[in-house]
Order: structure tokens, then C-alpha cells, then sequence
């Protein structure tokens, strides 16, 4: 009995030290089929970002690709990197945006590092609106009756050229 009461109260002192353990998969919010979806249609037409990256048309700014890391939250954190480049044939890196406000405990300039399978999502800016972005316009999907006509009006109506 004092065996099982000293790992209780060792047990609550663990869980009372601060130290925050990562939840394991995606935030609840990519467990949805919509979500899965969009991660999937986003890899399926990454090969037009990778072509817009490299054309050099002025048209095209903003370049971002959304990719899965660990994080204090998650084991599988969804983060967009901007400042893509190659690293080699294998790796490439992003800086994390000045406009990151997730609590996840990476930082405004922090460099990632990621494989091309852990890339979830892409956008870009075509004459001032968005291409690709899926997981983003599936989260307005999900919300059908929010008001974020402004949000929406910020997108081209196809995710692609």
C-alpha cells in the first residue's frame, strides 16, 4: 500500500514539474478527412511550386511551404517555412516567418531543416493572391458560416495556375 501511494505522489510530482511532453501525431485539426485530403492535393501538385519557384516571373512572390517537424505541442507539427532553398539532394531549409504566433516553441527565424516527404502544403502569390495553400482553404471549408470573405477574397478561386 505505501509502495503504491510513494509512485502516486511520485507520479504527480512528474506530472506538476513544467516539463511539457509533445502530444503524439498532428493537432487535432489535420486528423480531419478534409485535412487529409488537402495534405494530399497539396503533395499531388507540388511540382507547380517547385516550377514557379524557379521560373523567375515577377508575378510570383511569397514563397512558402508548410511542412511537418516536432515541436513542444507535437510530435508532428504543421509549420510554414518561407526562405526556401536546397540544402542538397536529399534536404532543404526554411526560416520560420516573422508572422509565426503558434506556441510551439520555434521561433521567428529559426532555420528547419526537412526532407521533401515531410512537406505537407505550398503556396505562393500570383499578382497579389494566393496559389496552392490547401490546408488553408480547407480550414475556411470547415468553417462554412464564418464570416472571412476578406480572408477568401486574399486567394485565386484555383489553387493552381
Amino acid at each position: 500500500m505505501k509502495a503504491a501511494g510513494l509512485f502516486l505522489a511520485l507520479a504527480l510530482i512528474a506530472a506538476c514539474s513544467g516539463e511539457r511532453v509533445a502530444e503524439e501525431g498532428p493537432p487535432p485539426l489535420y486528423k480531419y478527412n478534409a485535412m487529409k485530403e488537402a495534405v494530399a492535393e497539396a503533395r499531388q501538385t507540388l511540382p507547380v511550386f517547385w516550377d514557379a519557384l524557379e521560373s523567375g516571373n515577377e508575378a510570383y512572390s511569397d514563397f512558402a511551404l508548410n511542412v511537418t517537424t516536432s515541436s513542444d505541442r507535437y510530435t508532428e507539427e504543421h509549420v510554414w517555412l518561407a526562405d526556401i532553398r536546397q540544402v542538397n539532394d536529399a534536404h532543404y531549409a526554411g526560416v520560420v516567418p516573422e508572422d509565426h504566433e503558434i506556441r510551439d516553441g520555434l521561433e521567428a527565424g529559426d532555420m528547419i531543416a526537412f526532407r521533401p516527404e515531410q512537406i505537407a502544403d505550398w503556396r505562393f502569390r500570383e499578382d497579389g493572391k494566393f496559389r496552392g495553400a490547401y490546408t488553408t482553404r480547407a480550414m475556411m471549408n470547415l468553417a462554412p458560416d464564418a464570416k472571412i470573405d476578406n480572408i477568401r477574397a486574399m486567394f485565386h478561386d484555383s489553387p493552381v495556375p
